[in-house]
Formats: C-alpha cells, sequence, structure tokens
C-alpha cells in the first residue's frame, strides 16, 4: 500500500502543475474539433470527448513522470497519436462494459426475484412497472459499472503511463499493453475511490460551476449584463473544480508510480546460448593455462 501512499503526496505537486495545461487543453481543444468536425462531416465528434479527456491524462501523466525525474521534451504529435490510438481503445472499452453491466444486472435482478431469466419476464416487468423491478436492476447496473471501471482503468493504467512516457524526446517505444495489469491491487483501491468521488464532483461542478457559466455567457449575449451571482455560489463552484482536477491528478500520479515500479522490478535476462552457439570462453581460465604452460 505504500504505492497508495506516495501517489496521495505526489498528487498534490502534480495538481499545482496541471491547472495551467488543463485550461489551455480544454480550450484550445475547442477550435481544433470544430474544424476537424467540418471536415469530417460531424464524424469527429463522436470521439473528441474520449480523445481530448485521453490527451490530458496523458499529459498529467507526463507531469507526473517529470516530478519523478523524467525531464524529456513532450512530443505533441506523438502525445496526440496515443491520444487518439488510447482514446478510442478505452471508448470502445467502456461501451462493451456498458452493455456488460446491463445484461449481468438484468440476470441478477431476476435471479434475486425468483423469476426465470428470460425476455418475456423482462418485458412483463417492464410493462407493469414494477418498482422493485427498476431499484435493484438500476443498483445493480451502476455497481456493476463502477466496479467494472475501475477494473479497466486499473489494468490500463500502466501501458497509458508507459504511452505517455513514450511521448517524450527521445523516449522508447514499447508496446500497447505494456504492463498491462501490473500493481492491480493498489491501483484498483485507488480508481474506485477516485470514480466515486469524480463522479459526485462532476455533478457538484456541473451544477455550480458550468450551469452558471452557461448562464453568464446567455445573459451577456442577450442583455449584455453580467447576472449577479452570489458569491458563494461562484467559490463552491471553483471548489469543485479543484477537488476534480485534483482526484484525476491522484489517478495520473497512481499511474506514473506504477510505471516506474514496475520498470524497477525488470531485471535484465542474461542471454543464453543456443544449440549452435557456443559459449564464451573464461579468460580467467586461458590466462591461467597460458601461465601453466609457460
Amino acid at each position: 500500500m505504500i504505492l497508495i501512499f506516495n501517489a496521495l503526496l505526489l498528487s498534490i505537486g502534480v495538481f499545482l502543475r496541471m491547472i495551467v495545461p488543463v485550461l489551455l487543453i480544454s480550450l484550445a481543444s475547442i477550435p481544433v474539433w470544430f474544424v476537424l468536425s467540418l471536415v469530417t462531416l460531424g464524424m469527429a465528434s463522436h470521439v473528441s470527448g474520449p480523445i481530448t479527456t485521453m490527451f490530458i491524462s496523458l499529459f498529467g501523466i507526463r507531469v507526473a513522470l517529470a516530478v519523478k525525474g523524467d525531464r524529456r521534451r513532450t512530443e505533441f504529435k506523438t502525445l496526440a497519436l496515443y491520444s487518439a490510438l488510447y482514446g478510442i481503445f478505452i471508448a470502445v472499452v467502456l461501451a462493451a462494459i456498458t452493455l456488460v453491466a446491463g445484461v449481468v444486472a438484468l440476470i441478477f435482478t431476476l435471479w434475486q426475484l425468483g423469476e426465470p431469466i428470460s425476455f418475456g419476464t423482462i418485458n412483463e416487468a417492464m410493462e407493469q412497472n414494477s418498482p422493485g423491478f427498476f431499484f435493484l436492476a438500476f443498483g445493480s447496473n451502476v455497481t456493476l459499472i463502477f466496479v467494472l471501471l475501475a477494473a479497466g482503468y486499473s489494468a490500463m493504467a500502466v501501458p497509458m503511463a508507459s504511452a505517455a512516457r513514450g511521448a517524450g524526446h527521445g523516449a522508447p517505444s514499447r508496446g500497447f499493453l505494456n504492463g498491462f495489469g501490473r500493481s492491480f491491487i493498489p491501483l484498483f483501491c485507488i480508481f474506485l475511490v477516485a470514480i466515486l468521488l469524480q463522479f459526485a464532483f462532476e455533478i457538484f461542478t456541473f451544477l455550480l460551476a458550468q450551469i452558471p457559466l452557461f448562464l453568464s455567457i446567455f445573459s451577456i449575449v442577450l442583455t449584455g449584463e453580467f447576472p449577479d451571482f452570489d458569491l458563494q455560489v461562484i467559490l463552491k463552484g471553483l471548489a469543485s473544480c479543484a477537488v476534480l482536477l485534483w482526484i484525476n491528478a491522484l489517478m495520473w500520479s497512481a499511474s506514473a508510480l506504477a510505471l516506474l515500479k514496475f520498470e524497477g522490478n525488470e531485471t535484465p535476462r542474461t542471454p543464453t546460448p543456443t544449440a549452435n552457439e557456443e559459449p564464451a570462453p573464461d579468460i580467467r581460465a586461458l590466462r591461467k593455462s597460458r601461465e601453466r604452460s609457460l
């Protein structure tokens, strides 16, 4: 559990260093994806969210690695390529997790209610608007999604960190799944709590920061006046945004530390001679043999 403690310490420095980059990347992504959506006739909008999120995540992991001593300059083209690859991959995995969780939740609900597992039973329960069926199905579905999300991100944390490090100038490029599943248990503990907190503070951020911002822009465009918001609401919105960024910084820090731990456990392998290859001669033995002959 040393990884958890070290990630908490490292996340503070990563959080402070990522405030400005997150704002700049978020603002820069708006015109970039707008142009790409026009060029691709709207197709780019389907992957804009996952890729932008992955770009910020990989950059955050690079910041964590920089704090730990990796000072290589970031190759943003490589970072964008990795963001596209991992972003699309994670989006597909999330869709699969949602589908699997829904099916398993329905089967579990029918089993708990003692009903036969069939499409007819599900349709009958939905037509009757059974509150017990919907409550149990929704609760088990949400719980399973959170657990599978935490498991998926924990398994992919080290490969994502490896890709983030590979975006450094002159850094070696590893495989797509390099380090898959490493440090799974401590990462799962961190990611499960972080995802739950992230979900809660995303709601707070939406209510206390995003809605007031949208209302402000709407009011300025229509009336030319800035709406009068309570200072307490603004402070709560900023606090929610700050906590949300720190939660992400914690996950980035944990991923970077897990990568460093994985690489530290790797030991170079001594090559063994093949069947057609003779072992290297012992120089010391040859020297002693020569001295005896003299």
